[in-house]
């Protein structure tokens, strides 16, 4: 899978959607109207038996009502679901798990959606378990990279071997990358509009049934009859307009679960899991349904169907499992699971650390990178090892992740030491944890530090943090988002503050202490700079200054001489063809943390053509020698991730060598 290609499929399948689903709400209006002209003539004591077609007044008005009853109900739908994936996953009845005292199949889940987030570059996401669902099910929702979640059944933790909970995973993972989320949370605002003219309807026919109607009354009598008609009009309206809203979405939805199944296939390089799943939904009795209050609402969520499918398959929202499997493994001989083989979770554990395997590759990059933190990057001279590097290669491998990928994401896990994977689960010591991995940690007084941070926690993990392999601080940074995220508001802002502090305690940033900053601010604020930009931006001259800044900051990461710099950054220039003023390198002092949080803030706001180029343009510039060093590769990789195109783990099979 190529990211960008899946992320312009999502975006053009976005257009697509807005344009169906406007036909599907004018169509509505066009109903009201239709109905608004039936009853009020009729109802009128002046009717002769011919009813006037065109009434601009009459348009204009229930054009009104409808929009504004679909408007206002999508947008309260949509306030449910500000939350992002966590309240999806609440609303379903999810458990989120928390690692200390996840069971053992708990957390053979968690390894492996850790080792995906690891692998391909994303935050790790929460982790839920809906414990009443017994069938094999599992979703991915979220507005975005950063509050999403993946929530899985009881049944799937129970039924499915590793391999098989690994392609699942990888499934909803696919989702994440494509981009289908925050368009699934949409379709649920749009339709939820659109019902609830119906189901306003529905109500008033409901409460005329209940009600006596006093004898005595003309007028009475009629405008009961006028109700009662206006109400069975909205009710078939709105469900009509619903089932057409559901079939848009759910040909939609068909077609992008053929697109997740084949990417959860090339992640994991490994047909047999996600087909060994589909197979164990058509082998048991309770297959994939959920018996959760809101599963119709969110059907087009679930790995697959949540719940029965009227009209012959015309409503489903996933592709028949048949067909499915078929497209995995062509020669399938037809033949489903047949319980009741029992997974045996505790001999298919594995026994290294956290229940990973030990003794996997040893990490590609090694040696010491520079230290430095604070006001002004300070992004001179990685001298860590040098990895042969092409370029090219970089933006293209974007999303699609490679049997290297997990071994080294698994082997990076496993050599993390569990006092500090303790740290990063806990949402106590989480925080300290973050501050003890900056660089001189110990710069501001005891008395600067205050609440989430605890100074001798922080103290305590700096000294075992001091002995942590380079590579591993980043993925342990990963680690900790999920209990980040758990802290209140004010204590996340105070966080960020806080960690802003120590990184200037020597009024320099190093490239790993910004990288750090931009991970966490924009996964507990949303924002890089913790600030705020709105509004889309398609033209490279709107962004020139951004960019340039940022590659400079990129260029300055891999030499301390302003030659080599400018070589550099001239050879990323030639790949933005659309930036027509030369390749003007700021110097090293210049390219201030905040001033690149704000440029990476902007960039965010770019189209994805320009993000794309802007990306391609970075890789040339650090691989402008044919080498790549972890400082150098630890600051694209944050960059990447603030403009929401996440790269893969970086080692020698990803660096292009």
């Amino acid at each position: 899978m190529n990211f960008f290609e899946a992320q312009e499929r999502a975006r053009k399948r976005t257009g697509r959607l807005v344009f169906l689903f406007g036909l599907a709400v004018l169509g509505t209006i066009t109903a009201s109207y239709a109905a608004a002209l039936l009853i009020f003539s009729v109802g009128n004591e002046n009717y002769t038996g011919e009813i006037a077609l065109w009434d601009p007044t009459l348009l204009a008005g229930t054009s009104a009502v409808v929009i504004t009853i679909v408007g206002l109900a999508s947008l309260v739908k949509w306030s449910q679901l500000r939350g992002g994936g966590p309240s999806v996953a609440e609303m379903m009845g999810g458990r989120q798990i928390k690692p200390g005292t996840a069971s053992t199949a708990e957390r053979r889940l968690l390894n492996v959606v850790e080792e995906m987030a690891i692998a391909s570059g994303l935050p790790v996401p929460g982790v839920y378990v809906m414990d009443e669902e017994a069938g094999i099910n599992a979703f991915a929702a979220g507005l975005g990279s950063d509050d999403a979640v993946v929530a899985v059944t009881r049944g799937t933790l129970e039924k499915l071997s590793r391999d098989e909970l690994q392609g699942v995973v990888a499934h909803e993972f696919s989702h994440i990358l494509n981009g289908d989320m925050r368009i699934n949370l949409r379709l649920t605002s749009v339709l939820f509009g659109i019902l609830v003219l119906g189901l306003i309807g529905k109500g008033l026919l409901q409460i005329m049934g209940r009600g006596r109607v006093r004898t005595g009354g003309k007028d009475k009598g009629n405008a009961v009859v006028v109700i009662m008609v206006i109400g069975l009009a909205l009710m078939i309206i709105g469900y009509v307009g619903y089932f057409f809203g559901r079939l848009i979405q759910a040909g939609v939805s068909r077609q992008r679960e053929y697109l997740a199944d084949a990417s959860a296939v090339q992640f994991t390089r490994n047909p047999g899991g996600i087909s060994g799943a589909l197979k164990k939904i058509g082998g048991y009795s309770l297959s994939s349904r959920l018996t959760a209050s809101h599963t119709g609402e969110f059907r087009h969520l679930f790995f697959a169907e949540g719940s029965a499918s009227w009209f012959g398959g015309l409503m489903s929202t996933h592709p028949d499992l048949t067909e499915r499997i078929r497209a995995i493994e062509p020669t399938w001989n037809g033949k489903l699971f047949e319980p009741p083989t029992v997974v045996d979770i505790e001999r298919e554990s594995f026994q290294g650390t956290r229940g990973i395997p030990v003794g996997m590759p040893t990490a590609a990059f090694a040696g010491p990178t520079p230290g430095g933190a604070g006001g002004n990057m300070n992004t001179t001279g990685a001298q860590g090892t040098r990895l042969p590097y092409v370029a090219a290669q970089v933006v293209e491998r974007a999303g699609s992740l490679t049997e290297q990928h997990f071994a080294k994401a698994r082997g990076t896990l496993a050599r993390i030491p569990d006092t500090l994977r303790n740290a990063a689960e806990n949402t106590q010591d989480s925080p300290s944890l973050i501050a003890a991995l900056l660089k001189h940690a110990q710069g501001p007084s005891a008395t600067s530090i205050q609440a989430p941070l605890d100074p001798s926690k922080m103290a305590a993990l700096a000294s075992e943090c001091s002995s942590l392999a380079a590579e591993l601080r980043l993925p342990l940074v990963q680690l900790a988002l999920p209990a980040l995220k758990e802290l209140q508001a004010a204590q996340r802002s105070a966080l960020i503050e806080q960690l802003k502090q120590i990184a200037a305690a020597d009024s320099s940033t190093s490239a790993f202490e910004f990288a750090v900053l931009a991970m966490v601010t924009r996964s507990l604020s949303g924002k890089v700079s913790g600030g705020s930009v709105s509004g889309g931006i398609f033209s490279f001259t709107a962004l020139e200054n951004d960019i340039r800044l940022l590659l400079s900051a990129l260029a300055w990461a891999g030499t301390a001489e302003q030659a080599q710099a400018a070589q550099a950054l001239s050879t990323g220039y030639s790949q933005i063809k659309l930036i027509e003023s030369g390749a003007r390198l700021i110097p090293e002092a210049d390219c201030s943390a905040q001033g690149l949080s704000i440029a990476l803030e902007r960039l965010a706001q770019g189209s994805l053509p320009i993000r794309r180029r802007f990306l391609n343009a970075a890789s040339f510039v650090i691989g402008s020698d044919n080498t790549v060093t972890l400082e150098e590769a630890e600051l694209l990789r944050a960059m990447a991730l603030a403009v929401d195109c996440p790269l893969p783990l970086w080692d020698e099979a990803t660096a292009g060598g």
